[in-house]
């Protein structure tokens, strides 16, 4: 059998007798030069990034903040609960539909939610928090709280909240930036 000459799989027409290299092959070769240059630019901007803080000591500096965040909230004191928040219009507090944006509209929020401090929701966390450096001005935490409370309607109500938060290190220490909550609200007793 000789050699033909056509178009070959990809489209592209070949001549008897030539390579069977065409705009594909082409394409390939470059594809992976292009990975390769990336993968070691890569490489060497994470050497030359600075380390995130260990685990230990973002924890140390993490979980009295966090333990303070439970304490507001159990005591139903917005301005000690909002402490923790990055007081910037940019912060982000996302539970479950709704967005708010900035400190103040996030602020406005909570004191709603806790019924101007009337509240009777109890918290308390069945498990301590993840918490993940990111690198070393940026953390995420990770937690979970279990709460009781009374609806509107004056049944009891258990729910969970599955809380994750972005925390930055500001001038005035590590701040929320950014946080999502979740509830689940626990099936009603029969």
């Amino acid at each position: 059998m000789g050699v033909e000459s056509g178009l070959n799989p990809a489209g592209e027409s070949r001549r008897a007798g030539a390579p069977r290299h065409g705009v594909r092959s082409s394409l390939r070769r470059l594809a992976g030069a292009t990975c390769l240059v990336v993968l070691c630019a890569g490489s060497s901007l994470a050497v030359a990034a600075p380390s995130a803080p260990s685990t230990t000591t973002v924890q140390a500096e993490l979980l009295p903040l966090l333990d303070e965040m439970l304490a507001a909230a159990n005591a139903h004191d917005t301005d000690r609960f909002m402490r923790m928040y990055a007081r910037q219009p940019d912060t982000v507090l996302v539970f479950d539909d709704i967005t708010l944006r900035g400190w103040q509209a996030i602020r406005d929020a909570q004191l709603d939610w806790w019924d101007h401090g009337k509240s009777d929701a109890v918290y308390r966390a069945p498990s301590p928090p993840q918490i993940t450096p990111i690198s070393a001005d940026v953390v995420a935490t990770l937690q979970t709280l279990e709460v009781t409370s009374t609806t509107p309607a004056g049944a009891k109500a258990n729910a969970r909240v599955f809380a994750t938060s972005i925390w930055k290190r500001l001038p005035e220490g590590w701040r929320i930036v950014l946080a999502h909550e979740s509830l689940l609200m626990a099936p009603a007793a029969p």
